[in-house]
């Protein structure tokens, strides 16, 4: 087997070249490029940044998955002898929603004395995520909610 003369070979390569391709040599060739690729980049880079601070609005935040063991949300909670009473959702709900566990106990603190000389209770209505649950207690004992099993 015979061997090809490598300036055999580069002259077949370089005619087997386009012309354009033939002609890309020097150095004015290689400065147009690299000032033609730092522009095209330096645009892009500015457009990006743009673009980021146009943000239209905040993502969604995550989908809250609520199940059984979810933090309490006081529905209703009444404070009295069941003839009179006061509503002490507002009351309860500031000081028990968002935890797990909470305990109360039933006074005259709460909202005051709605039925003087009568035995009162708390009676109380909350969520544990999607569980809806009911305690209760008597004026001088506590009420104790959890969202724990």
């Amino acid at each position: 087997m015979k061997s090809i003369p490598a300036t055999l070979l580069v002259s077949a390569f370089a005619l087997a070249l386009p012309a354009a391709a033939q002609s890309r040599g020097g150095d004015a060739y290689d400065d147009g490029f690299k000032a033609g690729f730092k522009e095209g980049y330096s645009k892009g880079f500015r457009e990006g940044l743009a673009e980021s601070g146009q943000r239209t609005s905040a993502p969604p935040p995550p989908p809250v998955k609520e199940g059984p063991n979810g933090p309490i949300r006081i529905e209703s909670a009444v404070y009295g002898d069941g003839s009179k009473g006061c509503n002490a959702t507002h009351w309860l709900g500031r000081r028990a929603d968002g935890l797990m566990d909470f305990k109360v106990d039933v006074e005259n603190t709460i909202c005051g004395d709605p039925a003087r000389g009568a035995r009162k209770s708390l009676e109380v209505v909350y969520l544990c995520g999607t569980f809806r649950k009911t305690d209760s207690a008597y004026e001088h004992r506590s009420v104790s909610l959890t969202c724990r099993y």
